[in-house]
């Protein structure tokens, strides 16, 4: 049983939670391991119980651990230590991790990154090392609004596109500006890890709306919306992480009607947005949504920079922050991107990007017996109960069901997401042909 390391002075609220993190941290206590009985543990460290049930209770805001009846409280496999710590340990030489979606800089990527560094005005100037300044500011939000313009088929004036310095930065800024503890939020069935453990942080509750093979369904928004009152929506969707379902442009067109009658304020996250064909669920309800989208899937995950584009009136609100804002951007990443952009590196990126993507896919089709869309950089599917497991036993991470679920009611495993984004096609191929041998082994 884990224990907190005794100190000299008696265990409050605080270090009750720092210990939990860092024991997650350093897989001291893994995902899905019990914590100890809040009684047990308050004997052991001879202080109040409920000084260790307001520390459990922080520790579940934080998104690092859950509680579920006849279970006890257990820790979390998306918190943010959990997950840092699953990438610490599994950089062991062999592990082929098809988890993430994190953009590798092959050589035709750092290519493309280092024309954009040596055509990059701001280099050699002082403003390169600075805080960032309105001048600068200004540049981006008109590269942004003309790169939206012709890439995404969607208008925006350039005073209406926020710099943020990512797309999870963002979300946990509209959910704190945005909403109040208890607020409702729609998602789909399943949905990203960020999204849920920032939900758990502002004490928001997440009610999902079913989908089908292209996304979200009108019909049923409209229905949960009757049900639970809710207020905003948060929807991905173009290669919707995890299940990789793009709306069509029909569909976008009927969500959008459903939105604008029910007036309901929506979330676009558009990361892989450049990655489909239909333009964003924004162009077609302006005034109720925020596309939040940015570049580190085809250009730099290193240049922390990102945006928010919308027409609601609630861009005022955001704008006023400066502090939680523009001020946490600096010159040189912002700088990057707007060079990137202006001089159409950026289309580069991407046309490399998808073009990888679509060999990787066309791979796994081949090897794994599978029909999955060539420009998707990831993918959902089915597989047993044991098999995600089975997988890791030989050195291929995939991401569970469990990392995008919403409620204990949507498990148990029945699906994992498969990521080819961040794999060289070499890594992938060999990954392939295990998973097809291990499919192939379940299924005999």
């Amino acid at each position: 049983m884990w224990l907190p390391q005794q100190t000299d002075k008696k265990h409050g609220v605080n270090s009750l939670v720092t210990a939990i993190e860092k024991a997650i941290f350093s897989q001291h206590l893994k995902i899905g391991e019990r914590l100890p009985p809040q009684r047990i543990l308050a004997y052991k460290l001879n202080v109040n119980p409920t000084t260790v049930s307001r520390a459990y209770q922080r520790a579940a805001q934080k998104g690092l651990v859950g509680g579920q009846i006849g279970r006890g409280t257990y820790v979390l496999a998306q918190s943010n230590a959990a997950l840092f710590s699953q990438v610490l340990s599994e950089r062991e030489e062999g592990v082929i991790d098809l988890s993430i979606n994190k953009l590798p800089c092959d050589d035709t990527i750092l290519a493309i990154n280092k024309a954009v560094e040596h055509a990059n005005y701001y280099r050699d100037t002082a403003q390169y090392y600075e805080y960032i300044d309105q001048a600068l500011i200004a540049r981006y939000q008109l590269a942004v609004a003309q790169w939206l313009e012709r890439s995404r088929d969607i208008h925006f004036q350039s005073e209406q596109i926020l710099a943020i310095p990512s797309c999870q930065y963002a979300i946990h800024f509209i959910f704190k500006q945005c909403l109040t503890p208890g607020a409702v939020i729609i998602v789909e069935q399943f949905t990203a890890p960020g999204i849920i453990a920032a939900a758990k942080e502002y004490g928001l509750r997440l009610f999902t709306c079913k989908c089908d093979d292209q996304g979200l369904i009108p019909e049923s928004l409209d229905s949960i919306i009757t049900q639970t009152n809710a207020k905003l929506l948060i929807t991905i969707p173009s290669n919707q992480s995890p299940m990789g379902t793009t709306l069509s442009t029909q569909r976008r067109q009927a969500l959008a009607k459903v939105i604008v009658k029910r007036d309901l304020l929506t979330i676009e996250e558009d990361i892989y947005g450049m990655f489909a064909t239909p333009s964003p669920l924004a162009k077609y309800a302006p005034q109720h949504t925020l596309l939040v989208s940015g570049f580190s899937k085809c250009l730099s995950g290193g240049h922390k920079v990102s945006f928010i584009a919308t027409a609601h009136p609630v861009l005022k609100k955001l704008q006023n922050n400066i502090i939680e804002t523009l001020w946490l951007i600096s010159s040189s990443s912002a700088s990057h991107i707007v060079t990137a952009l202006e001089h159409q590196f950026i289309e580069q990126a991407i046309a490399h990007v998808n073009k990888n993507n679509i060999r990787k896919n066309r791979l796994i089709n081949s090897i794994m017996s599978l029909s999955v869309t060539h420009t998707n950089p990831h993918h959902w599917l089915p597989c047993s109960h044991s098999f995600v497991q089975q997988a890791a036993d030989h050195g291929i991470k995939l991401a569970h069901q469990e990392n995008f679920a919403v409620t204990q009611d949507q498990l148990p495993l029945q699906h994992y997401r498969l990521s080819v984004h961040s794999v060289s096609e070499e890594h992938l191929k060999s990954a392939a042909m295990t998973l097809a041998k291990l499919r192939n082994t379940q299924d005999s």
